[in-house]
């Protein structure tokens, strides 16, 4: 009996020990993936859930750095005009140069919605706003729904997993729901995606 309960305690530790370790290494990726001072590319996409989001993805398009922005995933009760004033930008700017998508409700929802709006477009690369938190796991579902595209992350920084309880919660779910998407896309046998490499250049 003494030796099962060894064994239960040794594997208790494992797992505990694997999760910590994970989860670390996961802080440090999404935390890698923050503002990309080198982002340029025809289109700029953000996926909405988080502060900051909106208004980097316009600041990005105001200063050049993209020809087009798609805000995925917005609540189709939502003008066009309280997400500009939201976000500090002239309606202009949202006249001409700016897409609403309404069709997501979840990450899966945004990578597909970005999919058809960059294809549809003809581009071969895009910048990605999200939080940095959440940025790893949207790679990985553009990635899937996009492979011919290259990804150019450029995170919005978020209160990091020690700052508050609430905090490491948000980050604890991101991380399961991460590992979720990565066995998911492991056993398909696709690959990983990332910021984009110098052989995949910006169209």
């Amino acid at each position: 009996m003494s030796g099962v309960l060894g064994l239960a305690r040794f594997l208790a530790f494992v797992a505990l020990f694997t999760l910590a370790a994970g989860f670390a290494l996961f802080v440090r990726e999404a935390r890698s993936l923050g503002p990309d001072p080198a982002a340029q590319a025809a289109g700029v996409v953000v996926l909405t859930g988080g502060g900051g989001r909106v208004a980097t993805g316009v600041e990005l398009l105001q200063a050049g750095r993209a020809e087009r922005l798609l805000i995925s995933g917005v609540n189709p009760g939502s003008p066009p005009a309280d997400i500009a004033a939201a976000a500090g930008a002239p309606t202009a700017i949202f006249d001409c140069c700016v897409d609403i998508g309404l069709e997501a409700s979840n990450t899966a929802g945004n990578a597909l919605e970005i999919a058809a709006w960059a294809r549809a477009r003809s581009y071969r690369a895009i910048i990605v706003v999200t939080s940095d938190y959440h940025m790893p796991r949207a790679l990985l579902e553009l990635h899937a729904a996009a492979p011919e595209l290259a990804l150019i992350a450029h995170g919005v920084p978020a209160p990091g997993p020690l700052t508050s309880p609430a905090q490491g919660r948000r980050w604890l779910q991101e991380y399961f729901k991460y590992v979720a998407v990565f066995v998911r896309e492991g056993a398909s046998g696709r690959t990983r995606a990332g910021r984009a490499s110098p052989e995949d250049p910006p169209a």
